[in-house]
C-alpha cells in the first residue's frame, strides 16, 4: 500500500513538472532585432541608436545598435510591438509594427534620417541657391530701408495738426511762423508747402502780385523733389518679386532633369537615388515663392503709401494756395 502511494505521488510529480516545462515551452519569448542606416546612396550603418519596443500596454524593452548598427531584443512576450528609433542629430523615427510570436525571430531592418545643418540643408538647392541669397538679401534690404524711409516721411506734429498750425498762422498774415511750422513738421508734404509759403513770402517783399499759377508752379517743382525720394527702391522690390519664382522654376528644371537622369541610368528600384534632384526641384520652388510673396505685397503697400502722399499733397496745397490768393485779394 504505502509503495502504491509513493508511486502515485511520484507519478503526480512528473506529470505537474511536465506541465510546467510545456508551458514554459510553449510561452517562450520572441526575438526582435535588425540593422539600422542611414537614408543616404551608401546606406551607412548607425552605432548607439536607441531602440524601444512598446507593447500595447505600454511595457517598453529598449536594446541598442552596435557598432555595425545591429540590435537585438529577446524575452519579448507574443503580440503586437511598435518600434521606436531615436539618436542625436537624426530624426526620431517612430510607430514602426511588428508582431512578435512565441520563440519567433523576428527581423526588422530600420533606416534614419541625418538632420540637416545650415550648410547641408542650403546645399541641397544646388548652383540656383546663389541667385536666391542674392534675390533674399536685396528684397530685405530695400524694404526695411523703404520702411524707415516712410516712418521718418511722416510729420512730426501730425497732418491735422500741422495744417491747423498752418493755416491759424495764414489767418494772421504771419507767412515767416507757417513757414517755420513746415521746418518743424518735416516730411514731404511739409517741404512742398513750405516751398509755395517762400515764394509767396518773395512775392510778398519784393512788392508784387503772386498769381495762384506761380505758387503752383513752386509747389509742383517742390513736388517732384520729394515723390521721387518716396518711390525710390520700389521698383528694384517689384523686380525681384518677379524674378525670384523664375530663379525657384530653374532650379526645379534643373532638379528634374536630375532626377530623370538617375532613373535612366538607375531605373526606379531605389526612391533614395531620385531623392536630390526632387528635393532639389522642390526646395527651389519654395524658396523662390517665398522671397517673391513678401516682395510683391510690399511692393503694393509702399505704392499705395506713395499715392496717397502724393494725394494728400495735392489736396492740401490747394487748399493753402487758394487761401494765400484769397488772403491777397482782401489785403488788397
Amino acid at each position: 500500500m504505502k509503495r502504491v502511494s509513493l508511486t502515485l505521488v511520484l507519478s503526480s510529480l512528473l506529470v505537474i513538472y511536465g506541465s510546467v516545462v510545456f508551458a514554459q515551452g510553449t510561452t517562450t519569448g520572441g526575438t526582435v532585432r535588425g540593422n539600422i542606416v542611414d537614408t543616404t546612396t551608401a546606406q551607412t550603418p548607425i552605432p548607439d541608436v536607441r531602440v524601444v519596443v512598446k507593447d500595447i500596454a505600454g511595457q517598453e524593452y529598449e536594446a541598442q545598435t552596435d557598432s555595425s548598427g545591429e540590435y537585438e531584443r529577446s524575452g519579448l512576450p507574443a503580440g503586437r510591438y511598435l518600434i521606436s528609433i531615436y539618436k542625436d542629430g537624426y530624426g526620431d523615427r517612430t510607430g514602426k509594427p511588428v508582431t512578435i510570436v512565441p520563440s519567433g525571430d523576428h527581423y526588422v531592418p530600420l533606416k534614419m534620417t541625418q538632420k540637416d545643418t545650415i550648410v547641408t540643408f542650403f546645399a541641397k538647392f544646388g548652383f540656383v541657391f546663389w541667385p536666391l541669397f542674392l534675390c533674399s538679401v536685396a528684397a530685405l534690404t530695400f524694404i526695411i530701408e523703404r520702411l524707415f524711409t516712410f516712418i521718418r516721411s511722416r510729420s512730426k506734429l501730425g497732418t491735422e495738426q500741422f495744417m491747423a498750425s498752418v493755416t491759424d498762422s495764414l489767418r494772421n498774415d504771419n507767412i515767416m511762423e507757417a513757414v517755420s511750422t513746415c521746418e518743424e513738421a518735416g516730411g514731404p508734404l511739409a517741404n512742398v508747402l513750405k516751398a509755395g509759403l517762400l515764394r509767396y513770402s518773395q512775392a510778398q517783399i519784393e512788392e508784387r502780385e503772386i498769381t495762384k499759377e506761380e505758387i503752383q508752379e513752386a509747389i509742383q517743382e517742390a513736388g517732384l523733389l520729394e515723390i521721387p525720394e518716396l518711390e525710390r527702391n520700389i521698383p528694384v522690390i517689384g523686380t525681384v518679386g518677379v524674378i525670384s519664382p523664375l530663379f525657384g522654376l530653374l532650379g526645379t528644371v534643373t532638379g528634374m532633369i536630375s532626377a530623370f537622369t538617375t532613373i535612366a541610368l538607375e531605373g526606379t528600384g531605389d526612391p533614395q537615388a531620385l531623392a536630390g534632384g526632387i528635393s532639389q526641384a522642390l526646395l527651389t520652388t519654395a524658396a523662390g515663392l517665398t522671397i517673391a510673396i513678401p516682395c510683391l505685397v510690399f511692393s503694393q503697400i509702399f505704392e499705395s503709401w506713395v499715392s496717397k502722399f502724393v494725394l494728400e499733397i495735392e489736396q492740401v496745397s490747394t487748399e493753402i494756395v487758394n487761401q494765400l490768393i484769397l488772403g491777397q485779394s482782401s489785403n488788397a
